[in-house]
């Protein structure tokens, strides 16, 4: 199920911040039944951010999940899959085919999104997950652009007993939720375009990349909205 904001369907620089954008999914995400809220950094963390600054929101667990983008060689903001936290692998093979990507292309792809998961590991000091058996989970994003790094996040949660995972992200193409949909329990997200070329940026009037500075910084934010929260 696809739960949107009609009003902005197919809209453009809808949000100040990404920030602002999680303060706007948070009246949505209060209707449902979540017992952890898991954030994909960096992008993930202002989001996360200005959606637990909700007070009941606040009272819910939260984790940080790291997913990576397997990039296409010389476009960074192109993906071509996603790799989970455990090494698994998620191709879009046909884009890798598509491109005529090599197989050594590939290998080198796959090996700096695996190094990009131990370096954000270590740097957010996440050594185990907490359990999610029989836990309904929010995956919270800034965006939603290939679907691929969603897509594996649904995936290794369900593979490691979450009842039910959902997604929170405030824009994404309607063909990627839709790839997304059979894999997900509910997906809301504020602003669905249906019109190509797609990027995330767009949703937003101001946009940069999430340093991971920055991300630590929120981290050290959202920690302060409940300091004696326990996964």
């Amino acid at each position: 199920m696809i739960i949107e904001q009609q009003e902005f369907r197919n809209k453009y620089h809808l949000f100040k911040t990404r920030e602002e954008a999680g303060v706007l999914l948070a009246p949505y995400i209060l209707r449902e039944a979540i017992d952890l809220v898991v954030i994909i950094p960096n992008g993930g963390m202002p989001v996360g951010y200005g959606l637990l600054k909700s007070e009941e929101l606040s009272l819910i667990p939260f984790h940080l999940l790291i997913v990576k983008k397997i990039q296409v060689p010389q476009n960074t903001e192109a993906g071509m899959g996603a790799v989970t936290p455990d090494g698994q692998i998620f191709l879009n093979e046909q884009l890798v085919s598509q491109m005529s990507i090599s197989d050594h292309q590939l290998q080198n792809q796959v090996d700096n999104a695996k190094k990009k998961i131990d370096l954000l590991k270590e740097t957010f000091h996440l050594s185990s997950f907490p359990s999610v058996k029989n836990r309904s989970v929010l995956l919270v994003d800034d965006g939603i652009a290939s679907g691929f790094s969603m897509l594996a996040g649904a995936k290794w949660l369900t593979k490691i007993g979450a009842k039910k995972v959902l997604a929170g992200v405030p824009t994404a193409p309607s063909s990627s939720l839709q790839r997304l949909e059979p894999v997900l329990e509910k997906i809301i997200c504020l602003n669905v375009r249906e019109r190509y070329p797609f990027a995330v940026a767009d949703a937003y009037k101001t946009w940069h990349d999430v340093s991971l500075k920055e991300a630590q910084k929120y981290l050290q934010k959202i920690k302060k909205l409940y300091p004696n929260h326990r996964d």
